[in-house]
């Protein structure tokens, strides 16, 4: 049962969930994004009969959101791959195991985004860099935004985001069992932005 990191999903969500419309006490934003305040969850398997869920329980993350040009948010995320979690252990020790994260010699993924664009009045197209196992390949999340608090006092929620993706654990050298399990990995993201 594997995972990575989708295609349309995650921490991007981030930059361009945060930058929907409002006003705001400055132009530019930094905010921060963890697992304190959220979760990263996974599912994998191209049937119901196959699917698998699991989740990152260490990560986090930094916010730039700028509202006078949303084109200059962005996010930049870091999960720890050692904190994957499945229900079933075996499958958690699988999936932190060489054929899969190997999470000894690649103990980090990055996701560095490279362009926020609004597609709606609380939604945001993020697309960015996916660094997994010493391979990085473009990412696109699709992210929708709300409780928006622009005014929120330092370390008060700015607001709430959720982004959604999928990605081919393939191109990220991780194989096995494809013809079993499948190659798509769907990610969904839901988090508090602390300013």
């Amino acid at each position: 049962m594997p995972p990575s990191l989708s295609r349309r999903s995650l921490f991007a969500g981030a930059a361009g969930a945060l930058a929907a419309p409002g006003q705001g006490r400055a132009a530019s934003d930094r905010l921060t994004i963890s697992s304190d305040h959220g979760t990263i969850d996974f599912a994998i398997g191209d049937s119901r009969v196959f699917r698998t869920t699991g989740g990152f329980k260490k990560w986090q993350g930094t916010v730039r959101v700028d509202d006078a040009d949303v084109g200059k948010s962005s996010v930049k995320v870091t999960i720890d791959t050692r904190s994957i979690e499945m229900l079933d252990p075996q499958q958690t020790a699988m999936l932190r195991g060489a054929d899969f994260f190997d999470v000894e010699k690649f103990p980090q993924m990055v996701f560095t985004s490279t362009k926020v664009e609004r597609t709606g009045e609380t939604t945001l197209k993020v697309v960015g860099d996916l660094l997994l196992r010493g391979i990085s390949h473009p990412m696109t999340l699709d992210v929708s935004v709300t409780d928006r608090n622009p005014d929120a006092p330092p370390g008060k929620r700015y607001a709430i985001f959720k982004a959604e993706g999928s990605m081919k654990r393939s191109e990220y050298g991780m194989t096995k069992y494809i013809d079993v399990v499948g190659d798509t990995v769907d990610i969904t993201i839901r988090t508090d932005a602390l300013r």
